[in-house]
């Protein structure tokens, strides 16, 4: 049911990889393990969506429907909501029915479950239960949280099979685990042959391997919205390093306020009056900390930062140390912006693809991680040191040169010229990109925009560097110079992306030169993440998306 597999082609994979893979949830019997030879073993995959957040925006169908009742059954003074949410009727009956539609799951489930009984096959079925992300109000998917990266695991092992339970009955397990370890894991009990190269440990049955004693989460782009955090838990402190602090979390993608009422009402609430949101609530749409640390048993909600707590500066290090020994043992491409991958790999480069790129020598991430920390940890004192990051031989220092400048806000002479010679002669686009948005804070505002300006061209093929520009004009504050119809040209060259695609690919097939096509094709999904925010940008016109 769900193929979008995080690589490229989407298309053709579910075929390829199942025996039967359909898109529709019901009837099941479409793609089926019932539809094997008989007496086959299987492995069967069910994607359950009505707790996807889309959902949320389905209620009143749902009603219709008579899959929920006219009111929550819960009443809303009674719904527990966590401590970062605030207490409004809007958000309370969000809560209340999203516990409805788990109810609603469950019910999903069961009846899976019952097919398996019927055919008597529940003696000899493992079952495997569990979701693709944590909840799915705000502050929770797509953010680096517990609340979003903890995932319910629920395994079920018949009598027949207890030798390979990582546990006993009805007991709890708190090891880590993680998606990663599950491929690996379902090969091993199967008895085939696991691929060295495969990451992950086996987590059940006789070859178990030893957990991690440390977790690590990751966040990078959300639709229109680039960033990177990272995570590093023991399970008892929360980690999280914010590579990118200036932008606050509630102002990314729209997706959530388009499709849920308490998202939108906790951003009407506090934007009406930000000073009287109080601290806990206001940090989802103030900038994030450079470094957030919190106690899971006492914080689990995670709302008050211990991150300048002395009595925790062991931990503190500790946990980071294991993040960046992490990130560099498993060469994290994290740290080099999405849009600069995109221009250094593919057709006619020295790396064809992005994993070649970051396993090879010329990705130097222990070099490119110390500076990237730098601009966020460092201040207008090291103006020097970003200064020198600008002329920098590997163009992702020199990014990270960019941004500490723009992130710091430092305005001075000798800043606003380096900044300028950047713009006017570094190959990378992600570089002049951001050289220009630091300029807008550092010098010449005009110049700045007429530089991102330059950067949305007709003819680009990598759409990560068309919502880059995007990005730039808003976070540099230089939309206000947008006219309605420079939005309306922005929509053509986003629309026009996959022509100019597809275009190229029949070029090649043809066997004519087809340059920019491996990035185009890698990252067309930008163009329409492009086409979302001009849209929402142009719903507001005149007045501009509030990002910061």
């Amino acid at each position: 049911f769900k193929t979008d597999y995080n690589c490229q082609p989407y298309s053709g994979l579910g075929t390829e990889i199942w025996d039967q893979c359909d898109g529709k949830r019901k009837p099941r019997d479409i793609a089926h393990w019932k539809n094997r030879p008989e007496g086959k073993p299987f492995f069967a995959v069910f994607n359950y969506t009505g707790t996807h957040e889309s959902h949320m925006g389905f209620l009143d169908k749902k009603v219709e429907n008579g899959e929920l009742p006219p009111e929550p059954r819960i009443p809303l003074d009674e719904v527990k909501i966590p401590a970062y949410h605030p207490d409004l009727p809007e958000i309370q009956h969000d809560w209340a029915r999203f516990h409805e539609l788990i109810t609603l799951m469950d019910k999903e489930q069961g009846e899976i479950i019952q097919e398996v009984i019927d055919a008597g096959l529940w003696d000899d079925t493992i079952v495997v239960f569990y979701s693709d992300h944590g909840g799915v109000l705000s502050r929770s998917k797509r953010y680096i949280y517990n609340g979003g990266t903890q995932v319910p695991l629920i395994v079920r092992v018949p009598e027949k099979w207890k030798h390979l339970a990582p546990g006993k009955p009805g007991t709890a397990n708190d090891e880590f685990v993680q998606f990663v370890d599950l491929p690996k894991t379902m090969l091993d009990i199967c008895g085939i042959d696991v691929p060295e190269v495969m990451q992950g440990r086996i987590f059940m049955g006789p070859r178990t391997e030893p957990a991690p004693k440390t977790m690590i989460c990751y966040r990078d782009r959300q639709s229109d919205k680039f960033d990177c955090s990272r995570v590093a838990t023991d399970g008892e402190h929360y980690l999280i390093r914010n590579f990118y602090p200036h932008r606050p979390r509630g102002r990314d993608s729209r997706y959530g306020p388009e499709k849920q009422a308490n998202w939108g009402a906790w951003e009407k609430w506090y934007d009406g009056n930000p000073e009287a949101a109080g601290p806990i609530y206001s940090q989802f749409y103030k900038p994030k900390p450079v470094v957030e640390l919190f106690d899971m048993e006492k914080d689990p909600d995670q709302v008050t930062n211990l991150a300048g707590d002395p009595a925790l500066k062991a931990k503190l290090e500790e946990l980071s140390a294991e993040l960046d020994a992490w990130m560099i043992k498993n060469r994290d491409l994290g740290v080099v912006p999405e849009p600069m991958l995109f221009e250094m790999t593919g057709d006619g480069k020295p790396h064809a693809t992005l994993y070649e790129y970051g396993q090879s020598d010329d990705y130097p991430v222990e070099k490119i991680l110390a500076a990237a920390k730098m601009a966020g940890a460092g201040g207008p004192d090291k103006v020097s040191t970003y200064l020198d990051y600008l002329k920098n031989s590997e163009p992702a220092i020199r990014f990270w040169g960019a941004y500490a400048l723009f992130y710091n806000r430092i305005n001075h002479p000798k800043v606003e010229t380096a900044l300028k010679v950047m713009i006017k002669n570094d190959e990378f686009a992600s570089n002049r990109i951001m050289a220009a948005q630091a300029l807008a804070w550092c010098g010449d505002t005009d110049a700045a925009f007429k530089a991102i300006m330059n950067e949305v061209k007709p003819e680009e093929m990598n759409a990560y560097v068309l919502l880059l520009a995007l990005n730039a004009f808003q976070y540099s504050h230089t939309d206000v110079n947008l006219s309605k119809a420079d939005w309306e040209r922005f929509k053509e060259i986003a629309e026009g992306g996959n022509a100019r695609r597809n275009k190229a690919s029949q070029a090649k097939s043809e066997g004519k030169p087809a340059p920019g096509l491996s990035a185009a094709s890698q990252t067309y999904i930008g163009f329409k993440d492009a086409v979302g925010m001009i849209n929402d940008a142009l719903e507001l016109w005149p007045e501009r998306r509030r990002v910061d």
